[in-house]
């Protein structure tokens, strides 16, 4: 395959940085990932990821992407301490009135859906994706590199002006992708070259979690990843448990529109036992705790729509958070960043065959990036906007499209091939409009009908 150019940087770090990493290694000659902090060779959290001592579940279509970047990659998770679970059967839900396996709780026994992933810690996982991607022979990674400006010419950017402490170099680069994450310089950069800024969604969301971790009672069985959140919109508590590896319990404790989980080991019980169901409480009261806790606040999600700018400069693309920034609730970041990755190596892999410039990448790869980001933003804000607290802009027909879900659940109560479809666009598997393609949808308006009937 026919190289695209000599050297590629990737601002950041990041998961997300890794992946685009990843990918470039394919089309250029060398790739440089430049990251602000110091990191450990050890499954650690570093300063720069702040949300990374709370739960977080790598959704399976992520885990689907990494592993066609990096074939085996589930085995090797598993063989550092992941734990396996299995669609529909290892992850339960738990409301006032019961124990469930969907989100809305309406699916009250376990069904195997065929498919699964793992849980592990954020450090564990990007621990292993860094380690794989540094393995390959044209990727380096260089720490303590501060990225304080592009170098730029006649509308397209050349490389980049690396620090830091002042002692600025320009490092050039046939192509520029930034993973610097939701505090992005990107609008700063694109103003300093003549480029307006990108128009932003906002939806203001004013959720915090505090978590902590626990040592697994030596005679507690194996647990399932335990949610627990009360219906909207009065309920804003709830809670999530994780088996992650090391004999180890994650906990997170959620909180919104100010009601926000304390972070002294006192309150945070308290809290706990608040909950509209018990059973992640009576888990973690006599267990010993083994982490501070911590907390960390999301004021609101943010989508920069790079696809609608006029103009944008040549060369330079943004990954992950830099371009949206989602309620991390529903977990949905890290897969977002691989199926944005996913379409840069479609976009090079057109362009390499053809022996083509990268001029006119930017239009090509924003349009298709906003598309894969549209399922897990509209998901993320329908739920988002049963809270009546939320402000922001909604997403157009919502309405509509609640009274197809409610029907739509109804039908995976009865059907487990209708089940297994929702769980696969909530992993991020297949888009959002999978759920509204015939022969499912006659079924949903059929039903709808009758119970307007």
């Amino acid at each position: 395959m026919t190289r695209l150019g000599a050297h590629a940087a990737v601002v950041g770090g990041s998961i997300a940085g890794l992946m685009a990493a990843r990918v470039l290694s394919e089309f250029f000659e060398q790739v440089t990932i430049f990251e602000r902090d110091q990191l450990e060779d050890r499954p650690v959290i570093h300063k720069s990821t702040p949300q990374g001592n709370h739960v977080h579940a790598l959704l399976y279509g992520g885990e689907q992407i990494i592993s066609e970047f990096f074939p085996g990659f589930g085995a090797e998770l598993e063989q550092l301490g992941a734990i396996r679970w299995r669609a529909g059967r290892d992850a339960v839900w738990y409301r006032a009135d019961g124990k469930s396996y969907s989100l809305t709780g309406s699916i009250r026994e376990p069904r195997d859906l065929g498919f699964g992933g793992h849980v592990m810690s954020r450090g564990l996982l990007e621990y292993l994706l860094r380690k794989r991607t540094l393995e390959l022979a044209n990727v380096r990674l260089e720490q303590g590199a501060i990225v304080e400006a592009l170098a730029h010419r006649d509308g397209s950017v050349t490389g980049l002006r690396v620090g830091p402490d002042g002692a600025t170099r320009e490092v050039p680069a046939d192509l520029v992708i930034d993973a610097g994450g939701r505090g992005s310089r990107a609008p700063r950069w694109l103003g300093e070259m003549g480029f307006a800024p990108p128009e932003v969604t906002t939806i203001e969301v004013d959720f915090a979690y505090t978590s902590t971790r626990f040592r697994k009672p030596a005679d507690a069985p194996q647990v399932e990843p335990i949610i627990l959140f009360g219906a909207p919109p009065p309920n804003v508590r709830g809670g999530g448990l994780f088996e992650i590896e090391n004999g180890v319990w994650h906990v997170s404790l959620a909180g919104r529109f100010g009601d926000y989980p304390p972070t002294d080991p006192d309150g945070f019980m308290e809290f706990a036992r608040s909950l509209p169901s018990p059973a992640l409480y009576e888990l973690i009261r006599d267990a010993e705790r083994i982490a501070d806790i911590s907390q960390h606040r999301f004021p609101s999600s943010i989508l920069r729509h790079y696809e609608r700018m006029p103009r944008f400069p040549a060369r330079f693309l943004l990954v992950g958070d830099a371009i949206c920034s989602f309620n991390p609730v529903y977990g949905q970041g890290m897969t977002s960043a691989g199926l944005q990755a996913r379409v840069l190596q479609t976009l090079l892999r057109e362009r390499a065959e053809r022996s083509a410039a990268l001029e006119d990448l930017a239009s090509a790869y924003f349009a298709r990036a906003a598309d894969v980001i549209a399922t897990p933003w509209t998901l993320a804000a329908n739920f988002d906007f049963a809270y009546p607290q939320t402000r922001g802009e909604r997403p157009p027909g919502m309405e509509q499209g609640a009274r197809y879900f409610l029907a739509l659940d109804a039908l995976q109560v009865q059907d487990p091939e209708v089940q297994r479809l929702v769980v696969e666009v909530f992993q991020l598997m297949r888009p959002l409009s999978a759920l509204w393609q015939p022969p499912l949808s006659n079924r949903v308006l059929a039903l709808m009908q009758g119970n307007d009937a």
